[in-house]
């Protein structure tokens, strides 16, 4: 048993490092693109004016954003599916706990 539990600890480590890493793949190649198409149609953002500027950020900004809001989701759902699964381990430790203190009340022994 104790095999399986390290098993889990190690397959929810490596899920946990996944999706930042995902994230920050994605980002770097967004960035890297968005870079790559200012530099071939040779347009300079420091050239704007401030209400340019701010316009071309907030649109290039707003795919990551949207981008990181999904992972916190996909995050935040693991994150629960783990709790459920904690709170059923717990549930039914607590019924083996429950048993053995009726067997112990009604006289019988343990084994």
């Amino acid at each position: 048993m104790a095999e399986v539990d390290t098993d889990a600890i190690l397959d929810d480590r490596r899920e946990r490092r996944r999706l930042p890493l995902v994230g920050l793949l994605l980002s770097a190649l967004y960035v890297g693109g968005v870079a790559l198409y200012l530099f071939v149609q040779g347009q300079n953002p420091a050239e704007l004016r401030l209400n340019e500027l701010g316009d071309f950020l907030g649109g290039v900004s707003s795919p990551l954003a949207f981008l990181w809001l999904v992972l916190g989701f996909f995050q935040q759902s693991r994150e629960i599916r783990l709790s459920g699964k904690a709170l059923q381990l717990q549930a039914s430790e607590m019924r083996r706990s429950v048993d053995e203190h009726r067997r112990l009340a009604g006289g019988e022994r343990a084994e």
